[in-house]
C-alpha cells in the first residue's frame, strides 16, 4: 500500500511541469486573457434606426419612428463611455400621412462589450428636445430620453471599420412633460458602421 501510494506521488510529480507548461501555454493565455485583448480605443459611429412598434401605433396623431444619430466616445477593454446625438423623425396622420420631425434625443451613456467584441448592451439617458409645433406642445419643449439596448452584435470587416446589428432596443422618448405628456415608447431595430481609432 505505502508502495502504491509512493509510486502515485511520483507520477503526480513527474506530471506537474507538464501542468504548469500547459497553464502557460498561448491558446490558454489568449482565452485567459482574452478580456484583457479587448483595445483601449476611441470611435465614431453612425448609426438608423427605426421603429416599426411604438406604444402610440394605435392612435391618429403618430406612428412609426425612424432616425439617424451619430456617437462618439472611448473604450477602455470591456467598458465604454460615450455620447449620443440622434433625430427621430416621426409620421403624422391627423390629416395626411407626412413625416415631421419628432425630437431630437442628446444622451450619455455605458456600453458593455464581451465575447470578445462580438456582443454588446448599452444604456443611455440626457434630455429631449420637441423638434415641431404640435397641438398641445411647442417646438423646444425639453423633456427626457432613455435608451436601453439589450444585446447587439457587432463584426470588424476592416481595421477601421465595425459594422453592428441591434435588433431590438427600448427607447423612451419624452421631450414635453406638460399637462398631457408627450411620451413615445419605442422597440427599435438599429443598424450602425462605427470607426474606431
Amino acid at each position: 500500500m505505502r508502495r502504491a501510494l509512493a509510486l502515485l506521488a511520483l507520477s503526480l510529480a513527474s506530471m506537474a511541469p507538464a501542468f504548469a507548461e500547459a497553464e502557460q501555454s498561448p491558446e490558454v493565455e489568449s482565452k485567459r486573457g482574452s478580456k484583457a485583448s479587448l483595445p483601449n480605443e476611441a470611435f465614431v459611429r453612425l448609426e438608423l434606426h427605426y421603429s416599426l412598434l411604438t406604444d402610440l401605433s394605435d392612435r391618429s396623431n403618430v406612428v412609426p419612428a425612424f432616425g439617424y444619430g451619430l456617437k462618439g466616445g472611448y473604450r477602455w477593454g470591456f467598458v465604454a463611455a460615450f455620447l449620443q446625438f440622434e433625430q427621430d423623425f416621426w409620421l403624422a396622420t391627423e390629416y395626411d400621412v407626412r413625416v415631421v420631425q419628432g425630437a431630437y434625443n442628446i444622451a450619455v451613456g455605458v456600453d458593455f462589450t464581451y465575447f470578445e467584441g462580438r456582443v454588446h448592451t448599452s444604456i443611455a439617458f440626457g434630455p429631449s428636445i420637441l423638434a415641431f409645433d404640435t397641438l398641445l406642445d411647442s417646438r423646444g419643449s425639453v423633456g427626457w430620453f432613455f435608451d436601453l439596448r439589450p444585446v447587439g452584435f457587432q463584426w470588424d470587416v476592416h481595421r477601421y471599420v465595425r459594422l453592428g446589428l441591434d435588433p431590438i432596443s427600448f427607447a423612451l422618448v419624452a421631450p414635453s412633460l406638460d399637462a398631457i405628456p408627450l411620451v413615445q415608447v419605442e422597440y427599435r431595430t438599429t443598424f450602425y458602421v462605427e470607426t474606431p481609432f
